[in-house]
């Protein structure tokens, strides 16, 4: 039947575990609303043939009866299907409060509970949305930013009472189309809430697996009547315990130590779903779901393996038990708490969000997590079988050409080894602070992954081709290396190069008052000749080396656009982009591994021969446990 929005006074809805929460966005709330205003407008014009009220989408409810805090009962109905609609339109009518006193102060308004979420019926009397964001769970966070997005329509729009009069009037009204399952109907109420959820939504937004599954999971109705209290207790801290596991995983730091940034699903707890789904898919000869790679899994694959799972446990145990369900939900648990435990030991952190962050193929990224979390090991042999995996992603299988042999540390190169340079300097860093215990500093993965800090920098500069920057960029270059060659020319060690010093300058003064590209393209030669000349820095070949490259982002990379080594390290030190600046990369600029720096200016003969003897020491320590019948593959 179809009827007005707040006809069914004062009456309560009640949202079942199987309903997937408030999620509406920002879209959705301004369509609904333009759609009322734009109804409303219609009607205005009587010439215009309008229908007699703006109907909605159908909402499907049951009846049902349950029990307060008192133990009182209370009547009303689960909401099946349309929890984002009437959510939204009472967000609505919160916010138009004052004016609909005014025009009809005795209307009341139906409530709306959550069965996940104990304290939403103070969330709604006291309107909690209306004071600030709450964080303290997604679906009032969700609610809060929809009363936000109500309020800021309405002050752009300006129209509350014409709105609000559409919700009020017995016509020209909006209304929606009220299906009541009833109770008398055999066939409808044998219909399982979550069977006829899922079917109602077919053609909506889909549901994701973790919706699914968390409908499963905490389905209430399969319990018998005396064990109410325990049952529900017991859902309730499911579903609170689901809760604080979505947040953890929420966390960008946590998440992108796992996973890679473009691995971004609206539920992220479906990632343990994920990998117990694999295992009982495996395991389980009464599942077998078949896929194969090429085509990938089916859809829904972690519900439908879940499903199947479940049922299959219901078997072997009492079925109206809660046995099953805690199983399970052990099992989750136990994934998680390997996670937790990962993410927050220092060491294992370290050595296990190295190896996801330079795992390219995902298939091996997903072998390795199911490798590891099934292991039986103490820590100690954990942190070596880390080691060892380690050991056989960075050793060197680069051939040297027209050989049989492998290169050697120092004869990979920038451009045709780019691969294993970063494997190896990301590993520099963060080897460094695994070893940095007292500071307890942390490799920020999440920054690695969403900065993209693969770049590599070449710490002296190398001389490209064709240098192809405009006359912005140009200009700040020469005046950095402007007060470079001033401070040189000061400089009673640089005597002998005075006359060079001053040719360029006057070159650098010229391009500032008149720029010229081909002439700025020559003055950077000439500048890239004296300070190679000075620093001992003429061997080409060394440029692009290891002792001479560092990891950086991408920004930070063309920010630096091939400054020489004391304007770089100035600019490293401002950071004006406010990038995550490598540890190595920091202590390379000031010249922490060298022994006896002389100088701040240049990149010497000793700082590269220091620099890269650090980074050797590091790569001998981890290919020195490399065991050759203990491949990775």
């Amino acid at each position: 039947m179809c009827g007005k929005v707040i006809s069914r006074t004062g009456g309560s809805l009640f949202t079942e575990f199987a309903q997937r929460g408030y999620r509406w966005g920002k879209q959705e709330i301004t369509e609904l609303l333009d759609d009322v205003l734009q109804y409303y407008k219609l009607t205005q014009d009587r010439e215009n043939k309008v229908s007699k009220f703006y109907c909605l989408q159908p909402i499907v409810v049951k009846s049902k009866t349950w029990k307060n805090s008192d133990n009182e009962s209370l009547k009303g109905w689960e909401l099946i299907d349309g929890q984002q609609r009437l959510t939204t339109i009472l967000i609505i009518l919160s916010y138009l409060e004052d004016i609909r006193q005014i025009l009809n102060g005795d209307t009341k308004v139906y409530s709306i509970y959550f069965e996940t979420r104990e304290d939403c019926k103070d969330f709604f009397s006291r309107k909690a949305f209306k004071i600030n964001v709450d964080d303290s769970n997604v679906d009032f966070f969700h609610i809060s930013k929809g009363y936000e997005f109500i309020k800021e329509w309405f002050v752009k729009e300006n129209h509350k009472v014409e709105v609000l009069n559409t919700f009020l009037k017995t016509e020209y009204n909006v209304s929606i189309i009220w299906y009541e399952s009833k109770e008398e109907s055999q066939a409808i109420d044998e219909e399982n809430s979550i069977d006829l959820f899922t079917r109602l939504n077919e053609g909506k937004i889909p549901l994701t697996d973790a919706e699914l599954i968390k409908a499963l999971l905490l389905q209430s109705d399969l319990y018998p009547n005396n064990e109410d209290k325990y049952v529900e207790q017991r859902l309730f801290e499911i579903a609170s315990e689901w809760d604080q596991i979505e947040a953890d995983l929420q966390d960008e730091t946590m998440w992108l130590f796992i996973n890679d940034i473009t691995e971004q699903p609206s539920s992220k707890i479906e990632f343990i779903f994920n990998l117990l789904a694999e295992k009982w898919n495996q395991e389980n000869a009464q599942i077998l779901i078949h896929y194969n790679d090429k085509e990938g899994k089916p859809k829904h694959f972690e519900y439908l393996v879940f499903d199947k799972f479940l049922a299959q446990k219901r078997k072997e145990k009492k079925a109206n038990s809660l046995d099953p369900i805690n199983d399970i939900w052990k099992e989750v648990k136990n994934i998680y708490s390997i996670f937790r435990e990962w993410y927050e030991d220092h060491t294992l952190f370290h050595y296990i969000g190295y190896l996801l962050a330079i795992y390219n193929n995902e298939n091996k990224k997903e072998k390795f997590i199911k490798e590891a979390i099934s292991l039986k090991l103490t820590k100690s042999d954990f942190i070596n079988y880390l080691k060892k995996k380690i050991a056989n992603e960075i050793y060197i299988k680069r051939k040297r050409d027209n050989s049989q042999e492998f290169k050697l540390l120092n004869e990979i190169a920038y451009g045709e080894d780019n691969n294993e340079i970063i494997k190896i300097l990301l590993l520099f860093n963060v080897e460094t602070l695994v070893q940095n215990k007292k500071e307890n500093a942390r490799f920020p993965f999440h920054l690695y992954k969403k900065e993209k800090i693969t770049s590599i920098e070449h710490i002296h500069p190398q001389n490209p081709n064709d240098i192809d920057v405009d006359q912005e960029r140009s200009n700040i270059w020469l005046e950095s290396h402007k007060l470079s060659l001033e401070t040189l020319l000061i400089d009673k060690k640089y005597l002998d190069h005075k006359d060079k010093i001053e040719k360029i300058l006057e070159g650098v003064y010229n391009l500032l008052r008149a720029y010229n590209k081909d002439k700025f393209k020559i003055v950077f030669i000439n500048i890239l000749e004296l300070y190679s000349e000075i620093s001992n820095f003429n061997e080409d070949e060394l440029k692009h080396t290891l002792s001479n490259l560092a990891l950086v982002d991408k920004d930070t990379n063309s920010s630096l656009n091939n400054s020489f080594f004391d304007i770089k390290r100035e600019l490293l030190k401002e950071n004006k982009l406010g990038r995550y600046i490598p540890i190595c990369t920091q202590r390379a600029f000031s010249k922490y591994y060298s022994k006896s720096p002389k100088e701040m200016i240049f990149w010497s003969s000793d700082d590269r021969k220091s620099y890269y003897a650090a980074i050797e020491s590091t790569y001998n320590f981890f290919v020195k446990l490399k065991e050759d019948t203990n491949g990775d593959e």
